[in-house]
């Protein structure tokens, strides 16, 4: 996927990250989803679209730990959402902990090597203040301060009319078809942590310019306007399309409910999820609870969309687009439908939360074309440490694929299998694995899936002949010999990269 040039630039590759979170790669119509993706699109028609990409732990935090350090999450040891300092207002225990200075990080590393380095928008990883990002923009941090005179006078309306989300105080218009499930529920959600963020989702009354993902393509726009000649690593971490579940005009009006098309598996039940957050959303609001959640879902595509197509054209008219790598990808996916589910709030495996959309794009030296190349998250670090002309600490786990990106197939094994973990909270809530700690893990690739819970359940899934992931057939005796196999490479994968207890051969 190479091509060199014979004006080949001795200028520095810069980097722009394009992040989202819980963002489905399948609604995305660059990967001919249901979504407009005009900006989306472009990119991929310049760059690489990986059709295999996934995260190591489809929770938030986990996974952007592993994005910065190149390293699994039973290693970097974050392996729940950390919410010690930016997410005071859900009472996060002091003892959390996120990352550290001494953490290694990508732009650890650059700022080290010359790079200007900055982080707008969602970071969730907040324990110490990191030398290298001087003006971090983040949800809890700067945003909340700059409305928090336009959230207090939010919180004199009744409660009914808006929603706390985490401390943000949004004024949201419920549509009366999501109302009239609300009040068919009685009293049975009360209590819920996530009640209102379900019960009161709808359009969000504040102005598309106040909220928080226009606000971080802002400080995108007049960083790239104003950088010097020195090459930079620049983030633009976007919190769409997941919760608060509210987008503003004119945005939520662009989807009609009643024109989207439910998913395929969207009647398909499994029994170990029935109880799951993500499957009562469904199970109790209905149809029409399902279509309120898809509607704003797409919405907030749309929104993200046009806001990644203004960071392009400020790329753009920065004149260094073509030595700039940009990558656009998510922490990890949401049901969105499919399996009867809505949300992440499940501990499942389903593509729809694991597989990730992964756009890179580097015009100076990567061929345009699509990928089913078996890219891990955790593979980010090493990878663009490698396209810069960076050395990849020996203690990285992740796998360098840049050859693979610039055409070297015969440079470097292309590697056969991703996996993903979900690992329950710490003791202590601190940055530790213990031996005997409840994993659930997953192998994919190759056209196969396997899954092995912590309680012993397993899932296999032929991806190649049930993309949809309907028939499990981990006890189906002509698939034993695929299950096994699968299983023990599982197991030779938690050795190799050191979870605690593993053992060895």
């Amino acid at each position: 996927m190479t091509r060199e040039t014979s004006e080949q630039s001795a200028t520095q590759p810069s980097i722009l990250l394009l992040m989202c979170d819980q963002l489905n790669a399948s609604v995305l119509g660059a990967y001919g989803g249901p979504v407009r993706t005009p900006s989306l699109d472009r990119l991929a028609r310049e760059g690489i679209l990986f059709e295999q990409a996934t995260c190591p732990f489809p929770v938030c935090s986990p996974t952007r730990a592993s994005i910065v350090t190149g390293l699994y999450p039973h290693t970097h040891c974050i392996t729940h959402n950390v919410n010690r300092r930016d997410y005071r207002a859900i009472g996060a225990p002091d003892t959390e902990e996120g990352l550290k200075a001494d953490d290694v990080t990508t732009e650890k590393l650059l700022h080290g090597a010359g790079y200007q380095t900055h982080h707008y928008g969602k970071w969730h990883l907040l324990d110490d203040d990191l030398p290298y990002y001087t003006d971090m923009f983040t949800e809890h941090g700067a945003y909340a301060r700059e409305m928090a005179e336009a959230f207090a006078e939010v919180r004199k309306q009744p409660t009914s009319q808006w929603m706390n989300w985490y401390g943000w105080a949004l004024p949201v218009e419920v549509a009366p078809p999501l109302a009239e499930a609300v009040a068919a529920l009685g009293g049975r959600w009360s209590g819920e942590i996530y009640t209102d963020f379900i019960t009161k989702m709808g359009r969000l009354l504040l102005p598309a310019e106040k909220t928080f993902d226009v606000r971080v393509a802002d400080h995108a726009v007049e960083r790239l306007q104003s950088l010097d000649e020195r090459p930079f690593m620049l983030t633009a971490s976007f919190n769409l399309p997941h919760d608060p579940n509210v987008v503003p005009s004119p945005y939520y009006e662009s989807v009609s409910p009643d024109d989207i098309q439910l998913p395929a598996t969207f009647d398909t039940r499994e029994p170990r999820v029935e109880t799951h957050w993500s499957r009562r959303v469904v199970a109790d609001l209905g149809e029409a609870g399902a279509r309120e959640f898809l509607r704003i879902y797409y919405a907030s595509c749309r929104l993200i969309d046009e806001q990644i197509g203004r960071v392009l054209s400020a790329l753009d008219a920065s004149g260094r687009a073509d030595d700039t790598i940009v990558i656009f990808t998510a922490d990890h996916g949401d049901m969105a439908g499919n399996h009867g589910m809505v949300w992440k709030s499940s501990d499942n495996f389903y593509d729809d939360l694991v597989r990730v959309p992964l756009i890179i794009r580097y015009p100076r030296r990567l061929s345009p074309g699509s990928s089913d190349l078996q890219f891990s998250l955790t593979d980010l670090m090493p990878t663009l440490l490698a396209l810069v002309g960076q050395p990849i600490p020996g203690h990285v786990q992740g796998t360098d694929l840049s050859a693979h990106l610039l055409g070297d197939r015969d440079g470097a094994q292309a590697p056969d299998y991703t996996f993903c973990e979900r690992l329950g909270w710490n003791p202590g809530c601190r940055r530790v694995v213990s031996p005997g700690a409840p994993l659930s893990a997953m192998i994919r690739g190759q056209g196969w899936k396997y899954v092995r819970y912590y309680d012993g359940d397993e899932w296999l899934f032929d991806l190649a002949n049930d993309p949809l992931e309907e028939h499990n057939l981990a006890a189906d005796p002509e698939r034993q010999g695929q299950r096994d196999c699968l299983s023990h490479l599982l197991d030779e994968w938690l050795r190799e990269t050191g979870f605690p207890g593993a053992g060895s051969e």
